[in-house]
């Protein structure tokens, strides 16, 4: 009879190659790429119907968290640098779609409205598979082994097994160095990367006068590159968990700053290139865009790093707050960019590079790898009991 002292390592060996566990990725990951493709849809169907800029909609509000709090319990820490990715990079996959085929369905007899036909009909269909196929935790799946409950358990103890919902530690988690660090980060990121999502076609037409054929396939194209990169970068982490090179704070620090300072250096050099050289600007903002995708394994995941029981109630506040930087970005570019000069977008440039650089800066200094002590359930009415008896000691 196997003892409790063999029984992970059992669990670890008898885990299925491809479970259950990895459906649920596919199932999220899809979800990302329909989410993010809608995303565009919209962009693309006001820009038509009004024949004007629209801004670029923020429909991703409830997604990351949900998103955060499922991966907690599903993914096993082993995984997360390789099943996370898959998740996330199904926004980059959907930012591509909707850039090829929104504009091929716009332009067609159906006309802008079959756009959202089309995805929102699409959405309706995954959403009822979602619904039959996935679980809110592995104890629930219906086609959940055995042995593959038994693997995700025993790697994920610090998840609160308790049907009962946890009280959030509200005053911990708003006082908590780490989880301060990492909104900030996340707020820097937003306002570079929503800078590059929202003001790239508008560089590549205006500025480097690229024609509307080769504007949406340039567009399209440092969101592929993100997506390869953020894959191959995963399994390149995956290797360094395994044979714990590095710490998992210090390794989210090094793919955060691979994320986050190479495209602040290829900003830097767009802003000095001369705007005849279209090739290299394109190269500049493929590379730019490429580089950040690899921040999924950096600070996006750290909140499960820190704290897997409230992560998604974490990725829910971050959001919102970096949100207010999707907004403030574009507005930014609008206020500066007047002439469509050089100059101006030299700006522009110069500014998303130094969100870039100080976000990152901050998450180096400040960001974490450690579990908190408030991801314990029991954390609060620790503190209460400690409180109470060291005021009977000093009562006495």
């Amino acid at each position: 009879m196997a003892t409790t002292e063999q029984r992970p390592e059992l669990s670890t060996h008898n885990a299925p190659a491809l479970g259950v566990r990895h459906l649920m990725t596919a199932l999220l990951c899809v979800t990302h790429v329909l989410a993010f493709s809608m995303r565009g849809d919209m962009s693309v169907g006001v820009v038509v119907m009004a024949n004007n800029t629209g801004a670029n909609p923020n429909i991703k509000g409830f997604i990351f968290p949900c998103t955060h709090s499922l991966l907690a319990k599903w993914i096993p820490p082993k995984e997360n640098a390789v099943l996370g990715t898959i998740v996330y990079s199904g926004g980059q996959m959907g930012t591509v779609i909707a850039t090829v085929v929104s504009g091929v369905l716009a332009q067609s007899a159906a006309g802008w409205p079959s756009i959202f036909y089309m995805f929102g009909g699409l959405s309706i269909i995954w959403g009822v598979l979602v619904f039959f196929f996935g679980a809110d935790s592995p104890a629930k799946h219906r086609y959940m082994s055995p042995q593959e409950l038994s693997y995700i358990e025993e790697s994920v103890k610090c998840v609160s097994q308790d049907e009962k919902k946890l009280p959030t530690p509200w005053v911990s988690l708003f006082t908590s160095i780490p989880f301060i660090a990492l909104g900030l980060t996340h707020m820097a990121q937003n306002w570079g990367s929503y800078t590059l999502l929202t003001e790239i076609p508008t560089y590549f037409s205006n500025v480097l006068k690229l024609n509307i054929t080769a504007n949406g396939i340039l567009s399209a194209l440092p969101y592929i590159v993100a997506w390869a990169v953020s894959l191959v970068a995963s399994w390149i982490v995956n290797f360094v968990q395994r044979r714990q090179m590095l710490s998992t704070g210090a390794l989210r620090k090094v793919i955060n700053t691979f994320g986050h300072w190479c495209p602040a250096a290829a900003l830097l050099a767009l802003s000095v290139i001369k705007v005849e050289n279209a090739a290299a600007s394109v190269a500049l903002l493929t590379v730019a865009v490429g580089c950040n995708g690899v921040t999924i394994m950096g600070f996006q995941l750290n909140h499960i790093d820190l704290a897997r029981n409230f992560s998604g109630v974490m990725m829910g506040i971050t959001t919102g707050i970096a949100t207010l930087m999707s907004i403030a970005a574009p507005l930014y570019v609008g206020a500066v960019v007047k002439e469509n000069t050089l100059g101006e977008w030299r700006i522009v440039f110069l500014t998303a590079a130094g969100f870039f650089f100080v976000g990152n800066l901050i998450f180096i200094l400040f960001a974490s790898g450690e579990v908190q002590p408030w991801n314990d359930p029991n954390y609060s009415r620790k503190k209460k009991t400690d409180y109470g008896a060291t005021s009977v000691k000093e009562a006495a």
